[in-house]
This record gives C-alpha cells, structure tokens and sequence, in this order.
C-alpha cells in the first residue's frame, strides 16, 4: 500500500466519526506508542499509533449487547 493510500484510509476511517456525539475520550500512552478511545452514542473508537507509522490504526467497537435479566 502507497503513503498515499494508507493516508487517505485514515482520513476514510476518521470520517466515520462524522455525525456521532462524542461522549468521552481517554488516551493511554507508553514508551513508544499511544491510544486515544473515543467514546460516541454508536459504540467506541480506538485510535493506536506507534513510533515510525504513517498514521494511527484505528478500531470500530459497538456497543455490548445490554443482556435482560432471566
């Protein structure tokens, strides 16, 4: 995959966020890498990213199916 094509998945990726309400965000970081989650009313979104990438990884979670009580 070119520079260009990774760089234009993360912004395709990053667009998804368009139209969600953001909730809560928390970061997490070591040494060499970071981790944004981003909390939205459609589920959670991971961003990683590490020393040397091009751009962040980035993860769709939806939200735990809430289970009824039996």
């Amino acid at each position: 995959m070119t520079l260009q094509e990774q760089l234009n998945d993360c912004k395709e990726t990053l667009t998804q966020l368009v139209g969600k309400k953001v909730k809560d965000v928390d970061f997490k970081s070591s040494e060499e890498c970071w981790r944004i989650y981003i909390y939205t009313d459609q589920g959670k979104i991971v961003m990683s990213y590490c020393h040397g990438w091009v751009c962040p990884a980035i993860e769709h979670r939806r939200p735990k199916p809430i289970e009824s009580d039996k």
